[in-house]
């Protein structure tokens, strides 16, 4: 199969002489040093002035980083040629032209640009620099350690020394059937994201791939095996051991430690690249193979989310997978080549046949796979067409009403999108765009094609044209992941519900009979033993009707379900109780419905306002929002917790008019503040940083803070304090998927309480339902105030992820402690705990006392 016996006579033999033991030995500690000195500083990049700007620490952690390599590998490269060591003399080369190209390497990335925070990728502009510019720099000291090595100075022979000839097609079809066998897991975990996000992946990945193969593959182990001809395997193994010492080099600049995970598949990922070229006598099917080995695991997997391995089992299995997979594939391609290539006799079109045969009956194994089993095509993001007129409704307030004061507001809302959406529908039409029109904000949603925003942003009446970025589905859920193990068995009232006092409510008379509560998050297990009995969607005689009940933003169910788990322990916290002494919620007599807004955990701007529409006027599976809405159907509080961070296209304002919408039909929105504390300023998601909602922190058992919990103020002008009120958030145990109980922390488990409060009240006297600056005041007056006077600067606004290690465990130890007032806002309220934690049983009281004569 190889080409390289037909020219192998073009390059003279150079057999130099093995060195001695006492010179190997020098080798392999200079080549430890090429390990170590990465590491040591990245250490001491950590020490540099946090004040510094990136470019700057950047620059001084280049700088120290070709010190600490060139002086030492130049003095041992000096050594070898001086010493008259000749057998020494390509691993010396070979570690100096190397030592010189990481430096190269690392001063291209100096000062590179923030990923994107959608695709989690590197600007276009500096991914085409680093491939263009590290490949002129692998060429040209590739080029010189070639011929320092000997190779004679003749372009043909230059060429054939780098591996640049033209491979076998066997050769390239191998390297496809091998890609086939290790990358077959992505497919069956995965699913590909946006077109262009994958075009940018794919040259990501050859802005890595492609110099570093030119360079190791071919000009380093191209100089070795030149001067060591009848010691071929030595030479290979150099090569690799100094690819493996290059890969730590990839921390500096950044201190990027997580690439210090290559390692693993560094030693069979080159041992098949080195085999490639040893059998297609070319380094062409080494870099077909490395580009797509390295592209996969990124084109499948979601950048935005970064998780730990831990929590994605499946997709660590793909991972874990592919490293097994390329190690078992190494052994063979080595033992192939070695025992039997030796014996293949077969003819060059005949054994091209059979690699053909045999590659694409793998690749039709893998489309087949993923046909079945997984999600082909993209999942392209969209685009959203906000319209500059949003509709008036200041004059719902004047209407006691509920029903008729929602019903005011969607007739208001879909008049206004219907007389101003006319020519952007007919627009998106001609353009052959599938859409979707929203009345709650005005604006409509383009399926896919976010490329071609521009086209419709100065159409008469649209304000701006802004990404909704597309969640591609996973074929497999990891359920409960993060969730706590807990018995199944009833344990009575939760310790989180009698610490806010509902059960001394329950006991009154009053559990929420009368309200219904609407919950968007990832979905609902509806047959959940302690959710069941409150669904409104199931009769007293069993009958099912999910219609005006339940609806699915991602249209992937007809029926509630829950493939995550967060919106069932959510729920729980809310009402749940299973009449088997699993008294979990807050209140056990309320109904909900649900709606998902989330797919693995994500939204985007498009799916949370297509469940706040739903909410405001309910419609039937597969109605119409604009004709099939009946207000008649909405819940009276919904409670929300999710927040909508820029990787899932929100920017400050863009859900602001549904929230206020909402307000304005009297359905009253329960928000979690976030679990980005304990800096401050960390209340800034929409919608918790919002004043049309009611945003709430968590608490622990004692009632403190927990260090997770998101601090205030808003950075508005003037800044709004936030969060409103707190409720317990530490380790509540709920419901999960499959009639499971768990614990789990978070303001997700906080909000539910209050959204449960609120429907204890609006139960208790009914003359409070709608009425939002009422319902909210009783919640602030009622709670157990909790004073903050310590002063801390505003501008620390680190959240827990970004404290040191010490300083995470000091802040979970002793949470209450370092408790700071975040700005002036210092005894109640203030932007830690807003007006106190809540007490059920005294806003009851102040409930009870409210009339209408009372206003």
């Amino acid at each position: 199969m190889s080409s390289s016996s037909e020219k192998s006579q073009t390059i003279p033999n150079c057999q130099l002489p093995v060195p001695p033991f006492g010179q190997l030995l020098l080798f392999l500690l200079t080549l430890g040093w090429l390990v170590l000195a990465p590491i040591l500083v990245g250490v001491l990049a950590i020490m540099l002035p946090a004040a510094w700007p990136a470019l700057a620490t950047d620059l001084v952690a280049v700088i120290l980083l070709a010190g600490f390599l060139l002086i030492p590998l130049a003095g041992f490269f000096l050594l070898a040629y001086r010493r008259d060591w000749p057998g020494l003399r390509p691993f010396a080369l070979a570690l100096l032209i190397t030592g010189l190209y990481i430096a190269g390497d690392a001063l291209l990335r100096a000062g590179a640009k923030s990923p994107d925070p959608l695709y989690n990728l590197s600007p276009l502009s500096d991914t085409v620099l680093r491939l263009m510019g590290l490949t002129g720099v692998a060429l040209g000291l590739g080029g010189f350690g070639l011929l320092k090595a000997g190779i004679p100075r003749s372009l043909p022979i230059l060429s054939h020394a780098f591996g640049f000839d033209h491979p076998p097609l066997a050769g390239l079809l191998v390297a496809l059937a091998a890609l086939a066998l290790v990358t077959i897991g992505w497919p069956l975990t995965g699913a590909l994201g946006d077109n262009w996000a994958s075009l940018l992946i794919l040259i990501h990945a050859l802005a890595v791939t492609l110099p570093d193969e030119i360079f190791f593959r071919g000009a380093v182990l191209g100089a070795i095996t030149f001067n060591f001809q009848h010691r071929k395997a030595l030479a290979a193994l150099a090569a690799l051991l100094i690819y493996m010492a290059f890969t730590p080099s990839l921390i500096v600049p950044g201190n990027d430690w997580a690439k210090l995970v290559l390692l693993i598949t560094a030693i069979p990922f080159a041992v098949i690249t080195t085999e490639l070229r040893a059998l297609t006598g070319s380094i062409w099917a080494g870099i077909l193979f490395a580009w797509v080995y390295r592209a996969a695991p990124l084109l499948f997997t979601d950048s935005r989310v970064e998780l730990p391995l831990i929590t994605q089992p499946w997709q660590t299995a793909a991972y874990l997978g592919m490293m097994i997979g390329t190690g078992i594939l190494a052994i063979l391609l080595w033992a192939g080549r070695q025992f039997l290539m030796p014996r293949w006799h077969w003819s060059r079109l005949a054994t091209t046949i059979i690699t053909l045969v045999v590659t694409l009956f793998f690749w039709g194994l893998w489309a087949g796979l993923w046909g079945l089993f997984g999600y082909p095509g993209f999942h392209n993001d969209g685009f959203l067409i906000i319209m500059t007129e949003q509709a008036d409704l200041r004059s719902a307030e004047n209407i006691d009403d509920p029903v008729a004061r929602r019903a005011l507001v969607h007739d208001r809302l879909i008049e206004t999108a219907a007389q101003t959406q006319a020519p952007v529908r007919a627009a998106l039409t001609a353009a052959g765009l599938d859409y979707r029109p929203f009345y709650l904000i005005n604006m409509i949603r383009v399926e896919g094609h976010h490329r071609r925003m521009d086209e419709f942003a100065n159409l008469p009446g649209v304000a701006r044209v802004m990404l909704n970025p597309n969640v591609r589905p996973y074929p497999f859920r990891d359920l409960n992941i993060g969730y706590g193990v807990s018995t199944n068995q009833g344990q009575g009232v939760e310790w989180n519900i009698s610490q806010t006092r509902a059960d001394e409510v329950w006991s009154m008379g009053y559990t929420g009979q009368g309200i219904v509560v609407g919950g968007q998050d990832t979905g609902y297990d509806w047959q959940h033993p302690a959710l069941r009995p409150a669904y409104r969607g199931e009769n007293s005689q069993g009958e099912v009707d999910h219609n005006y009940n339940w609806h699915d933003a991602w249209s992937e169910g007809v029926a509630p379900f829950d493939n995550d788990g967060h919106g069932t322990h959510t729920m729980g916290i809310t009402l749940g109780n299973d009449g088997q002494g699993n008294q979990i919620g807050m209140a056990p007599d309320v109904q909900w419905i649900g709606c998902r807004n989330m797919r693995r955990g994500l939204g985007n701007p498009a799916s949370y306002t297509e469940c706040m529409e739903f909410f405001l006027a309910p419609y039937p599976l597969g109605g119409d929002p604009f004709t099939d809405g009946d207000v008649s159907f909405s819940p009276h509080v919904i409670n929300n917790s999710w927040g909508c961070p820029d990787i899932e296209g929100c920017d400050d304002e863009v859900l602001a008019p549904a929230l206020a919408a909402l307000r304005a039909a009297g359905l009253m929105m329960v928000v979690s503040a976030g679990n980005d504390g304990p800096g401050c300023q960390t209340v800034m998601e929409p919608p918790a940083r919002y004043d049309s909602v009611f945003s709430v922190g968590a608490t622990n058992n004692s009632g403190e803070i927990t260090a997770f919990s998101s601090r205030g103020p808003v950075p508005t002008d003037p800044p709004l304090l936030k969060p409103d009120i707190a409720a317990p958030g530490s380790y509540v145990r709920s419901s999960i998927p499959g009639g499971k109980y768990a614990l789990a922390p978070g303001t997700s488990m906080a909000g539910p309480h209050v959204t449960g409060l609120v429907a204890l009240l609006w139960s208790a006297n009914p003359h409070l339902i709608g009425r939002i600056d009422e319902t909210e005041e009783i919640i602030r007056q009622s709670a157990r105030p909790v004073e903050v006077s310590a002063a801390c600067d505003i501008q620390d606004n680190r959240s827990l992820e970004e404290l040191s290690l010490m300083e995470q465990i000091r802040a979970l130890e002793e949470e209450n402690s370092s408790v700071c007032a975040c700005g002036d806002a210092v005894g109640v309220p203030n932007n830690v705990y807003g007006w106190g934690e809540i007490d059920a049983l005294a806003a009851l009281e102040l409930a009870l006392e409210y009339s209408n004569t009372a206003e």
